[in-house]
C-alpha cells in the first residue's frame, strides 16, 4: 500500500482545526488567508473535509476580550467572504449532499464548528442565527463552565448540563446539527447522552487507560458513544497521547484500544494539530496547555502518510484505514446532516 496514493484516493475527514492560524495571518495583513495558504496547504496533504472551529469559548477564540459573540460573526464573515474568492477550491458544508462522495481534485468542504456555546449568550436564537451563516457543529463545553454546562476542568463542583444545555441539544438535534461533547465533564457528558435523539461524537479524545487526563475518556463514555451509534476522533496534542516524549507510536496505541473497545467503525481523526497556529493571546500563550510540542514523528496534516504507514504496521487493511481516515466521519455526518437547511 503506497500511502501517498491512498490520500490521493481516499476521502480524508480532519474532524478539528481550530480557526487561529487565520486570525493570526489575518492581524499581520493577509487579506485571504484560507484560500491563499490554509485551504491550498490541507490539499496539498490529502485532507478533503475539514471541521474548522471558527469560534467558541477559548481565550483565543475571542482574542482575550470576552466578546465571544462579536468575534464569532467577525470570523465566520471572513470566512464566508473568502470563500466566494477561491474559483471552487473552498465549499461550505451545509446539507448531507454537499458531503464529498469521493475525492474532488483541488477542493476542500469546510464544516463550521464552534468549540463551546458561549457565542450563543444564552440564546437559543442565536443558535439559530448562527446556522443560517452555515454553523453544523457545536461543542457544548470548552474547558470551562458556560450558559450550557461544565467542561472538565470545573469536576470540583460535579455541574453538568444545564437547562439551556438541554435545549441547545434538542435545537441541534432538530436542526441536523453535530453535537460534540469533546471537553464536557463526565456528569454533563452522560447527561447529554440521555437527551440527544442522533449520534453525538467526541471529535478529539484519546483513552484515560492510556493516560488519565480530564480530556481523555474513560472505558465506559467511549462504550457509551459507540452504544450511540457516534464516534471519537483521536488526537495529537503530546499531553494528552503520552507523560512524556509522546510519539506516533504513543498514539497509534491509543487507537488500537479504541478500536478493541469500541469497533472500528466509531473511531476517526481529531487531530487538533497547532504547528501553524501563530502566536495566540498572551493568555493562552502562557497557559502550560499551549506550549508548543509536538508528537514525535507526527507535528502536522504533512505526516499524514506516516499515520498511515503505521496503521498498515500496525495490522490494518486498507478498507479499515479508509474508515479511520474519513469513512466513519462521513457516515455519521450523513446521519445527523439534514436533506436540506431546515430554517
Amino acid at each position: 500500500m503506497n500511502p501517498k496514493e491512498m490520500l490521493k484516493n481516499t476521502v480524508v475527514v480532519e474532524g478539528h482545526r481550530d480557526v487561529y492560524e487565520q486570525l493570526y495571518r489575518k492581524s499581520v495583513g493577509e487579506e485571504t488567508p484560507i484560500r491563499d495558504a490554509i485551504a491550498p496547504r490541507l490539499i496539498r496533504d490529502g485532507i478533503n473535509v475539514c471541521v474548522y472551529a471558527i469560534s467558541g469559548d477559548s481565550y483565543s477564540h475571542s482574542q482575550n476580550t470576552g466578546r465571544y459573540l462579536d468575534t464569532a460573526l467577525e470570523n465566520i464573515d471572513m470566512f464566508l467572504a473568502e470563500a466566494p474568492k477561491s474559483e471552487g477550491m473552498i465549499s461550505l458544508i451545509r446539507t448531507r449532499s454537499d458531503l464529498p462522495e469521493k475525492v474532488r481534485p483541488g477542493n476542500i468542504s469546510f464544516l463550521l464548528h464552534f468549540e463551546g456555546g458561549m457565542p450563543l449568550q444564552g440564546g437559543i436564537h442565536q443558535l439559530r442565527n448562527f446556522y443560517r451563516l452555515g454553523l453544523r457543529s457545536m461543542q457544548l463545553t470548552w474547558n470551562f463552565r458556560n450558559e450550557l454546562g461544565d467542561g472538565v476542568w470545573e469536576n470540583r463542583t460535579k455541574g453538568g448540563l444545564t437547562r439551556f444545555g438541554v435545549e441547545v441539544i434538542k435545537e441541534m438535534n432538530r436542526l441536523g446539527m453535530v453535537v460534540d461533547l469533546s471537553h464536557m465533564n463526565r456528569e454533563g457528558f452522560f447527561q447529554s447522552l440521555e437527551v440527544a435523539t442522533a449520534p453525538l461524537i467526541v471529535s478529539h479524545a484519546n483513552a484515560c487507560a492510556l493516560l488519565d487526563n480530564p480530556r481523555n475518556l474513560g472505558d465506559d463514555q467511549l462504550k457509551a458513544i459507540a452504544a450511540q451509534g457516534g464516534l471519537v476522533g483521536i488526537f495529537a496534542l503530546p499531553d494528552r497521547v503520552a507523560k512524556k516524549d509522546a510519539n506516533l507510536e504513543d498514539l497509534l496505541k491509543h487507537l488500537d484500544y479504541m478500536v478493541e473497545l469500541m469497533g472500528i467503525e466509531h473511531v476517526a481523526l481529531g487531530l487538533d494539530f497547532i504547528k501553524y497556529d501563530g502566536p495566540r493571546t498572551l493568555k493562552d500563550q502562557h497557559h502550560p496547555l499551549h506550549k508548543r510540542a509536538y508528537v514525535k514523528d507526527f507535528e502536522e496534516i504533512e505526516d499524514m502518510p506516516k499515520l498511515i504507514e503505521g496503521l498498515v504496521r500496525h495490522g490494518y487493511k486498507e478498507k479499515e484505514i479508509a474508515l479511520i481516515l474519513g469513512g466513519n466521519s462521513l457516515r455519521v455526518f450523513k446521519t445527523i446532516l439534514p436533506e436540506q437547511s431546515v430554517i
